[in-house]
């Protein structure tokens, strides 16, 4: 849905005879999306102008102020100076000489009439929730206005949660974590409204019940007022839209909800109460996506934007880190990335340089590459395999065919690779892929899907269902701890153990193919600052994505995919 200037014609508008000063306008929009929104045009009150955008024209940075022009026609300056442009705002009217004297005919912004997001219904707490009151407008209704959490059946009344009831008046605000609280079990959630309407039989009568016009789940259950849900499909009335969504222009994660509380009938200004909720996304928001940019910048998360989901980047080029990322996303991975004197960076590890080297020498079959300080099979000399494939005794064959790595590991080069060893992330950011990514239970943090919850903000999302954290070499299954190797198939012959491929035949590259040595002629694991001996067994180490007893979400697997394609996208000689 496209935002930014639209005019409210004054030709138009009196054609279709929607101006009425003094008075309330008839329910005309302006072009095919109007009638999807369905919003009456201003209206005007004692001088001022009325419905839901003169709402989002006073819906600021600053409380109290409204983008709200004065009237400058009948004479006056000409150039109308007062543009009202006053704060920013989600939106703002101002006038043109000889407008109407109360409702300016130029507006932009956010439009009541084209901007509503109809298939929003369902929601994702990514923060701690702010309710708001913007407006009750004229309504005689006090209404109440609350969350509950979806679960694909109508809510029952003691799911429902008040947030702002009948006393609340416009600028009110109340802050709950939805996230923390006990009855949340970590799913999507929609929103209410509650009216205090009087029934008569099954259908309502526009008349406070009892003379009561506060309302209430305790006047609800007994028999007083009625109920409507963001998801329609549950309201007591569905012969009438009683909500209007909108997402914010202004404020991220903040979205506005516009509601008609008369049972069975609607004026269409969507004005009987107008909340605005923020730290929340559409349902869908959070899930791993690919960007279509170019190294690390490809890899994106799903973000709400002008009521749809698009993808956003997760990061931004940065400089060069021997990772195996792309992470200046200009094409090449690692391309002079830094490492310590006397080592090359090669497959995102930085090793030593066989042609300086005095501690390490190319294996038998393999020899070093000056120019690139690299081991190599003898019989790959001179040859260029094309992407995707790798050199193998002299002849280029489909890299990690066959290959089913443990869990929480991607084969890269025939190697099954943990891509988070050794990426080190600032507080409150978890490694997924190789990437640094806010973790879950903050602001634009992963969202925890398939089950899993977030104990501890800016952690890792976890299974709950194991009772007991799983030893190392495995992770929690559906309530059961299950071996990391299972169903693993690791690459050349190698053995998979305790959730690690090790053993099988050397591997081509720089770690396979080059042997420690020591002062007393032995070869030692863990030599030189703990990395293990070069061309024997690969890359072990599993969980630093994703812990030893937790499951990948979603996005981690996402994530890893992307970066796993990002680093084996390089064309390499052997």
């Amino acid at each position: 849905m496209t935002r930014g200037s639209w005019c409210i014609g004054v030709a138009l508008a009196l054609v279709a005879g929607a101006w009425s000063v003094g008075g309330s306008v008839g329910s005309v929009g302006i072009g095919t999306a109007a009638a999807q929104c369905m919003v009456s045009l201003p209206g005007c009150d004692s001088g001022r102008p009325t419905g839901l955008l003169a709402t989002f024209a006073c819906a600021c940075d600053e409380p109290g102020v409204c983008n709200i022009g004065a009237f400058c026609g009948g004479g006056g300056d000409p150039t109308c100076p007062d543009q009202g442009m006053n704060a920013t705002c989600e939106s703002r009217m101002w006038h043109q000489r000889n407008d109407n004297s109360c409702i300016p005919s130029q507006s932009e912004g956010l439009n009541p009439q084209t901007d509503c997001s109809p298939d929003i219904t369902r929601f994702s707490p990514t923060c701690p929730l702010t309710f708001t009151v913007l407006s009750r407008g004229t309504a005689q209704f006090r209404n109440v206005f609350g969350w509950y959490e979806v679960t694909g059946s109508r809510p029952e009344l003691d799911d429902l949660n008040v947030m702002l009831d009948c006393t609340a008046a416009a600028g009110d605000s109340v802050v709950l974590d939805v996230r923390s609280d006990p009855d949340y079990r970590g799913g999507q959630i929609g929103f209410f409204l509650l009216t205090p309407e009087g029934r008569s039989g099954d259908t309502g009568t526009a008349s406070c019940a009892g003379g009561d016009c506060c309302a209430s789940l305790d006047r609800y259950r007994a028999g007083a007022g009625f109920l409507y849900f963001s998801e329609p499909a549950f309201s007591d009335d569905g012969s009438v839209t009683h909500l209007n969504v909108y997402d914010s222009t202004i404020t991220e994660r903040k979205f506005y909800f516009a509601w008609e509380d008369t049972f069975g009938r609607s004026n269409f200004d969507f004005t009987d109460l107008v909340t605005s909720v923020e730290g929340v996304e559409c349902a869908g928001a959070g899930a791993a996506c690919d960007t279509g940019g170019i190294g690390a910048c490809r890899a994106g998360v799903t973000r709400c934007a002008a009521g749809e989901l698009e993808c956003t980047p997760i990061v931004t080029a940065e400089a060069e880190v021997c990772n195996g990322v792309d992470d200046d996303c200009d094409g090449d991975v690692d391309d002079d990335a830094p490492c310590p004197e006397r080592e090359v960076c090669h497959d995102g590890r930085c090793v030593p340089n066989c042609d300086v080297s005095d501690e390490f020498v190319c294996d038998v079959g393999f020899e070093c590459d000056p120019a690139t300080g690299f081991c190599i099979e003898v019989a790959c000399r001179g040859v260029t395999c094309s992407e995707g494939q790798i050199c193998r005794d002299g002849v280029c064959a489909g890299e990690c065919e066959g290959v089913v790595c443990p869990h929480g590991q991607q084969c890269f080069r025939d190697r099954c690779i943990d891509p988070c060893r050794g990426v080190s992330c600032g507080a409150g950011a978890i490694c997924r892929g190789g990437i640094c990514v806010p973790g879950c239970g903050q602001c634009d943090g992963v969202v925890c899907e398939g089950g899993l919850t977030c104990p501890t903000v800016g952690g890792e999302c976890v299974d709950p269902s194991c009772a007991t954290p799983c030893a190392a070499g495995s992770f929690c299954r559906a309530g059961a701890c299950v071996d990391a190797c299972e169903g693993a198939i690791c690459p050349r012959g190698a053995a998979c153990v305790a959730g690690e491929c090790v053993g099988g035949e050397v591997e081509p590259g720089t770690d396979a193919g080059t042997t420690p040595r020591t002062d007393g002629g032995t070869t030692e694991p863990g030599i030189d600052g703990g990395r293990p001996p070069r061309g024997r067994g690969g890359d072990p180490g599993c969980g630093c994505a994703v812990g030893a007893n937790e499951a990948p979400s979603p996005l981690a697997l996402g994530l890893a995919g992307m970066v796993g394609a990002m680093i084996a996208s390089r064309r390499r000689r052997r």
